[in-house]
């Protein structure tokens, strides 16, 4: 049905999948309607719609990159990433328009902007919403115009969820505009940032108008991501009945700034919460970036919030929503509680546009890995003393310098700061996810002290953090075990048609263990019969030492086309690590991602798709893809890299990845040449340990 024919039917008319929910009889009747009046439209419906439309029409135009040059209108242009026209929406009548930075992505500086009338003008960006994904374009009219028609906006007070909505774009016409016909399905979506509606929205009439039976704009389509369903571009969801709108109250309180040729940027506090559930975890700070307004503002580590800007608070989902909306140059007004005590103490945080690539820093301590009940279950043996016990020590770190050695036990942490009258922080250690987090709002050159208990004995050293090294020292402390005794088995699931293998060292159940998923050859592994398991077993068999020597499981997945990686694998290797932590626990800071040739730029895309769950990738005799994206590091979002060719092998590319990853924040290595198609199953698992430093 096209669009225009949408807005003559009611909505139950062109979706009744809507009412298969209800009893048989009335979903029946509802199709027997369909069948008898769906060439009758209600004509006062109709009138309606039309009138809308129309009201708005005037005020909606066609916007274009490609065939516009920094001389104005030419010939054939490069194309945009839109690959198309599509739409903006006149908010004042002297020539600003907005529209989307899908249409006028950030590289792009012009657009042409084809208006009501059919006059094509060159139309210059003026100002960029980077927190909405919108873009202020310019228009010098021509002498004699009267002005561009602004439209109405649709007050705040008058939405009601599962009111009438329009849409309309002017990608398909320049003449005529499209229209579609849904309801206002939610307000304060996308982290308080936009409105929802059932309405068919798309790439052509994005920048577009979302309008109010009366002919008002409620506000302007766009492409805004849904990051808690995994999708981060915003464009996944077009045309599936799930579309955003930014309200045009919003866009209008910031129009002086945007005119004045402002970039406005999302305001960053620079804190991360000890849990990454972000609709139901208690909003408990773990880190807070050094120098970061939460620093500033004297926000530490241990802090619970629990007000923002007057709003109580108890979730970090209720957090966000007050500082999503908010811009670098905000400010908010928090309320935290600290201490067991419970004191509450005011702060109020300028929030800024970016901070300083994050470079994690550390103590120089490998945790011993703890093993795990479930919740709930009462412990069978006494519980452990709080605190955190070194496994084994980085040689030549911090901790080694300061005379921290294995068996210690790290009761308390207090950071010492450089500068006088400076107030640092202290924390009572309870695990080592507790210190970590603690760390992790330092900066390496920090100095700290830690309170130790050596066998009984206290004793209180003083050291200076380093950087995270991204290459595993020359002698990980090995793990006694068999490898006779470590299993080889394929990860087999229900909904999985070509089941990973997987290699799992003979340890104590309850330990957790690392993980490598290892992608080798597309098609490795993949074939049929008990020839090609035997093949594929020999292959696994490989890991087995590595795998007990060092406490990891190694994961090989099989390619769903023989030919090739692809995308699918993704959510096939996620439903394979599911199912392994189902068998055993899983060392949430052992798990990387590593792979050779092909291999290796699907292991980067795949860590992309899993987070900051991957704290490792290793790229063997390749690159990183060309699609690939190289966000800044900050806490709880960063992965160790390491590269590793084959004599011979270009080292261009390489050299070029390394500075990028750097230049972000990232710790990254270079591996010691390979030596021909041998396996370095020895140096990835050992490496695959060292990742759970501290």
């Amino acid at each position: 049905m096209s669009e225009r024919r949408a807005c003559l039917v009611r909505p139950w008319r062109r979706a009744p999948v809507a009412f298969v929910g209800r009893v048989v009889a009335a979903a029946i009747l509802a199709l027997a309607r369909l069948a008898a009046t769906a060439a009758e439209p209600d004509l006062d419906e109709e009138a309606a719609f039309q009138a809308a439309a129309a009201a708005v029409a005037p005020s909606v135009v066609r916007v274009e990159v490609a065939g516009v040059s920094e001389a104005g209108l030419s010939g054939p242009a490069e194309a945009s990433p839109a690959a198309g026209p599509s739409t903006g929406l006149v908010v004042g009548a002297d020539g600003w328009i907005v529209a989307t930075s899908f249409a006028v992505p950030k590289d792009v500086t012009q657009a042409v902007v084809t208006l009501p009338g059919g006059g094509r003008r060159v139309a210059r960006v003026a100002g960029r919403d980077l927190a909405r994904g919108l873009v202020l374009l310019a228009v010098d009219l021509p002498e004699g115009t009267s002005g561009l028609a602004v439209p109405e906006a649709a007050p705040r007070d008058s939405w009601r969820v599962g009111q009438w909505t329009l849409v309309l774009g002017r990608a398909w016409s320049a003449v005529e505009p499209s229209v579609g016909v849904g309801i206002l399905s939610a307000t304060n979506r996308a982290w308080g940032k936009a409105v929802q509606t059932d309405a068919s929205v798309s790439p052509a009439n994005y920048g577009g108008p979302l309008v109010d039976i009366a002919g008002r704009v409620i506000g302007v389509l766009a492409p805004l991501p849904a990051e808690t369903a995994g999708m981060t571009s915003g464009t996944e969801l077009y045309d599936s009945g799930i579309g955003f709108a930014v309200p045009l109250e919003d866009i209008l309180r910031v129009l002086p700034r945007l005119q004045a040729g402002e970039t406005l940027a999302p305001g960053i506090l620079g804190i991360g919460y000890a849990s990454r559930d972000p609709f139901t975890a208690v909003p408990l700070i773990a880190t807070c970036r050094a120098g970061s307004p939460a620093a500033k503002a004297g926000l530490r580590s241990g802090d619970r919030i629990v007000e923002a800007d007057g709003r109580p608070i108890t979730r970090v989902a209720q957090l966000r929503h007050v500082l999503a909306p908010k811009y670098a140059g905000d400010a908010v007004d928090l309320v935290v509680e600290r201490g067991e005590g419970g004191e509450r103490v005011a702060a109020r945080a300028e929030l800024v546009a970016s901070l300083p690539p994050w470079r994690r820093p550390v103590l120089g301590i490998v945790p011993r890995r703890t093993a795990a009940r479930p919740a709930g279950a009462a412990p069978a043996a006494p519980a452990a003393p709080a605190g955190v016990v070194v496994d084994w020590v980085w040689p030549d770190g911090p901790a080694a310098a300061a005379g921290v050695v294995a068996g210690d036990r790290v009761t308390m942490i207090r950071h010492r700061p450089a500068g006088a009258g400076e107030e640092g922080g202290t924390l009572e250690v309870a695990d080592a996810a507790a210190l970590g987090g603690f760390v992790g709002g330092l900066e390496a050159g920090d100095s700290c002290e830690l309170v130790l208990d050596r066998a009984g004995t206290p004793a209180t050293v003083t050291l200076t953090l380093g950087k995270q090294p991204a290459l595993p020292p020359a002698n990980v402390p090995p793990r006694e075990g068999d490898p006779e005794a470590a299993t080889i088995e394929r990860l087999e699931a229900a909904e999985i048609a070509k089941p990973a293998w997987v290699v799992t060292p003979a340890t104590q159940p309850e330990t957790p263990l690392g993980v490598l998923v290892y992608c080798g050859p597309p098609g490795a592994g993949a074939g049929k019969g008990a020839a090609a398991d035997e093949a594929a077993r020999l292959a696994a068999g490989r890991w087995k030492a590595a795998a007990t020597r060092y406490g990891v499981a190694v994961v090989l997945p099989v390619s769903a086309d023989a030919e090739r990686w692809g995308r699918e694998d993704i959510q096939t290797l996620a439903r394979s690590l599911d199912g392994l932590r189902l068998r055993r626990p899983l060392d949430p800071t052992r798990i990387a991602f590593a792979g050779s040739g092909p291999g290796g730029a699907f292991a980067w895309l795949a860590a992309e798709g899993l987070g900051p769950a991957v704290r490792g990738v290793a790229l063997l005799d390749a690159v990183l893809p060309r699609q690939a994206t190289v966000e800044p590091t900050e806490p709880g979002r960063s992965r160790a890299v390491v590269f590793g060719s084959l004599p011979g092998a270009a080292v261009g590319r390489v050299d070029a990845d390394v500075r990028r990853l750097d230049a972000a924040g990232y710790p990254v290595g270079i591996l010691p040449e390979l030596i021909g198609d041998a396996l370095p199953a020895e140096t990835l698992c050992s490496w695959v340990e060292a990742l759970g430093v501290l």
